[in-house]
């Protein structure tokens, strides 16, 4: 068993993160990072599991192997380093990072301490993806020269994922749930 770690218990921490790592065969939920006391407090009591204030605080536990980063886009860059320089693994949610000198940065990083980087694509396994990778590989349509799809959100828009600086803004946070 692989031990995880979620850090922030924010929206995608705690509705898939913390659930799907439950949920894979192979993997421990062993903990939650948050700065607030609050969702700690939440964390602990939902999954029983070992809960910290901070990043380094949890990679001082050795028991810790990998940490998905359910964090704004902003901070993906710096905390990858940091777990990857603790020798940990790192999941990151979409989008990776910024641009791509910080995509360079976390690649070297994970080079540099032969740990592992991934990005989480939830969306590569929805229902509406697979039947459509499937009707194409039956041959049921065709060779398709031309796709268009859409998505529509949820609540109003706003929060730090259409803020440029922390999550690139609307069009660039949602380009990765393609």
């Amino acid at each position: 068993m692989v031990n995880v770690v979620v850090l922030g218990y924010g929206f995608s921490g705690r509705n898939f993160h913390c659930y799907l790592v439950s949920l894979a065969e192979g993997l421990n939920l062993y903990g939650v990072v948050s700065s607030q006391a609050e969702k700690r407090a939440a964390a602990g009591a939902k999954w029983t599991v070992k809960t910290w204030a901070t990043l380094d605080e949890a990679l001082a536990d050795d028991q810790v192997q990998l940490v998905v980063l359910a964090t704004p886009h902003d901070v993906h860059c710096e905390q990858a380093v940091t777990v990857m320089d603790a020798g940990r693994h790192c999941v990151t949610d979409k989008v990776m990072c910024m641009d791509a000198r910080e995509a360079e940065q976390m690649l070297e990083a994970s080079r540099r301490n032969n740990t592992m980087l991934s990005v989480f694509h939830n969306r590569r396994w929805d229902w509406d993806y697979l039947t459509l990778r499937k009707v194409i590989d039956e041959g049921l349509i065709g060779k398709p020269f031309h796709f268009e799809s859409s998505i529509v959100g949820y609540g109003k828009p706003g929060g730090w994922r259409a803020e440029k600086a922390r999550g690139g803004g609307l069009l660039y946070d949602w380009g990765a749930h393609q």
